[in-house]
């Protein structure tokens, strides 16, 4: 237990440097981790409105249902899994903030006007907590926010939880220009390494943001137009999200890959030898049936260049 919960406090210590609006907590997290590292606006989740009673100290609640009455730090949280539903919800009219959860098919409608339907069908300030069954749910909340339908989402790390990923939309806005363009987010491979032990389930390589290997590049045309420029395929710089730019050799490889490989490992091999040694890496990736690793890229070389 002791080794969990300093997992769980280092991963909140990390979520704290995102500069999110507010972060989420349950009861249980909150006991557990008390006193909870230093930070102003922590959310509790309650299973009922007496509840609230037992954190004075807390900035706010979700209770999913709470009636309109519940009180200005009460956030109620209903799910609609279809726009048609709101007409349904109306005895939540009135609350004074409401989390609309669900909605992730409406990215195939008229999302802006859905949007509009949102906000005039409650009074309150309305929250919005796109699901994530369609993988649209950082879509959605980025327009929620670009477009200004509103000026708070609720996201996971990683999608945790079948929300919008918190790393998909911080980087969204970031590029939108929402974001300071100043800072870096190269914490988020720890993150995800310490949601990997919370969780038990690791990320897959390519996902985006946090995948170790979405900056690999194996294709020789993707290499030669990184290497020119680095926009023509990255949409920011690998050290913005804490990762590094690497290039895979193998049966995709290009000339400006061997060439970049031979720099990097300081290699020195003449010009001629440079295509023989590409059908050398070639021939081995497909007998290997996968990319080459440095000392096998430098058996290649050896042989080829000889």
């Amino acid at each position: 237990m002791p080794h969990n919960i300093s997992v769980l406090t280092r991963f909140l210590e990390l979520l704290i440097q995102t500069e999110p609006d507010a972060i989420e907590i349950s009861q249980k997290i909150f006991y557990l981790l008390s006193p909870l590292p230093d930070y102003s606006n922590y959310i509790v989740r309650i299973n009922k409105i007496e509840d609230a009673a037992k954190y004075p100290g807390v900035a706010g609640f979700v209770c999913s249902g709470a009636p309109a009455d519940s009180g200005e730090k009460v956030t109620c949280e209903i799910l609609l899994n279809d726009i048609q539903e709101v007409n349904t919800f109306a005895r939540f009219r009135d609350c004074r903030k409401i989390r609309v959860q669900g909605l992730d098919n409406i990215i195939t409608k008229d999302y802006l006007n859905i949007f509009a339907r949102l906000r005039e069908s409650f009074l309150g300030e309305v929250e919005f907590c796109p699901a994530n069954s369609c993988h649209f749910a950082a879509a959605l909340a980025a327009e929620w926010l670009i477009n200004k339908s509103g000026n708070r989402i609720v996201t996971s790390l990683g999608g945790t939880g079948g929300f919008a990923p918190t790393e998909e939309v911080i980087m969204i806005l970031k590029l939108a220009g929402l974001r300071k363009a100043e800072k870096t987010y190269d914490f988020f491979p720890e993150m995800a390494s310490l949601l990997n032990k919370i969780t038990a389930k690791p990320f897959h390589r390519n996902k985006p943001i946090l995948g170790r290997r979405i900056f690999h590049v194996e294709s020789g045309i993707h290499v030669d137009g990184i290497l020119k420029d680095p926009k023509c395929y990255e949409p920011f710089p690998p050290e913005t999200v804490g990762l590094k730019r690497k290039i895979v050799i193998g049966k995709q490889s290009g000339t400006a890959s061997i060439k970049t490989k031979l720099a990097e490992l300081g290699i020195s091999c003449e010009e001629e030898k440079i295509p023989a040694i590409l059908e050398g890496v070639r021939a081995k990736s497909e007998e290997k049936r996968g990319a080459l690793n440095d000392i096998e890229f430098a058996q290649v070389v050896k042989e080829y260049a000889a």
